[in-house]
């Protein structure tokens, strides 16, 4: 079991999967409500530098602290308590596995129920193939060019399919919903305590809101104190070019001076149920400050 081979065809299995994650998520956020444009599955192309660089060795390096061990936790389990070594016995340990992986995630981060299921489903599911492929090799021998090669084929039948059910409009695409200065005046909330007023007269008036970014910049929880900020200013609507990516809100309030600049607050949601976005943290993934109409 722990020889070159089924190391390799594990490290592949990973590196495949990483790839299709990659593509498929790209897919996903092309149908989700967000306030900045996303990358799509081109993004593979843009990363592909990075997997080759650091995919591969980090593949590598799971494939011999968990897939192996998996692999030979299973075959001990089943002889232990079957008599003989069944392959059933893999998803089974994999499980086990990805469990408390994820429970020692959720102790660190704290992600709440449902991703935390969804970080456990994902664990398991490429534990257990990556577990298989490797127990595979070892027993038969080859997969190695296998596994890249289905892998390869994977990945073009995904582009496929998903540039098909975009086209067809089987799946619409995203965008912001185009709005004006009247549509955008009225009470927003961040849903803890927050406030904001637009009103028409182009006046604004902030109550409690929180300066994400400012704490972002002092590495600290942005749930203290200092961190909302209260008072009166002005906003103003920003149309942009034709596409309702480039629509800005302008919202200058003397005390809360951190709170959308320099980019101003984007548009997001759907018509039914607008939202505004301040963008914090990291330039090239950026988290978002969220206030919803009321």
């Amino acid at each position: 079991m722990w020889a070159a081979r089924p190391i390799l065809a594990a490290a592949c299995t990973l590196y495949m999967a990483a790839v299709l994650g990659v593509e498929i998520n790209g897919f996903v956020e092309l149908a989700a409500p967000a306030f900045g444009s996303p990358d799509g599955p081109g993004a593979v192309l843009l990363i592909t530098p990075f997997l080759v660089c650091f995919g591969g060795p980090f593949a590598l390096v799971a494939s011999l602290l968990l897939v192996l061990p998996t692999v030979s936790a299973a075959r001990w389990a089943g002889t232990r308590f079957t008599g003989r070594d069944a392959w059933w016995w893999v998803p089974v340990i994999a499980s086990v596995v990805a469990a408390a992986g994820t429970a020692a995630l959720g102790a660190a981060w704290r992600p709440g129920p449902g991703p935390s299921a969804l970080v456990w489903l994902t664990g398991a599911t490429l534990l257990t193939a990556a577990a298989l492929v490797a127990r595979r090799t070892a027993l038969r021998g080859g997969r190695v060019r296998h596994v890249l090669g289905w892998g390869a084929v994977a990945a073009v039948a995904v582009f496929a399919i998903g540039t098909g059910v975009f086209a067809t409009g089987l799946v619409p695409e995203y965008r912001p919903p185009r709005v004006d200065a009247a549509v955008l005046s009225g009470s927003w909330t961040d849903g803890e305590g927050g406030t904001l007023r637009l009103a028409a007269d182009g006046t604004a008036h902030a109550e409690g809101l929180t300066d994400h970014a400012e704490a972002y910049k002092d590495d600290a929880e942005p749930t203290a104190a200092k961190y909302r900020c209260s008072g009166r200013g002005t906003w103003s609507y920003e149309a942009g070019d034709s596409t309702t990516w480039a629509q800005r809100v302008r919202i200058r309030i003397k005390d809360c001076h951190g709170l959308g600049e320099p980019y101003g607050w984007r548009i997001g949601g759907t018509p039914d149920r607008l939202e505004l976005g301040s963008e914090y943290g990291e330039p090239d993934a950026p988290d978002w400050y969220a206030l919803t109409r009321r």
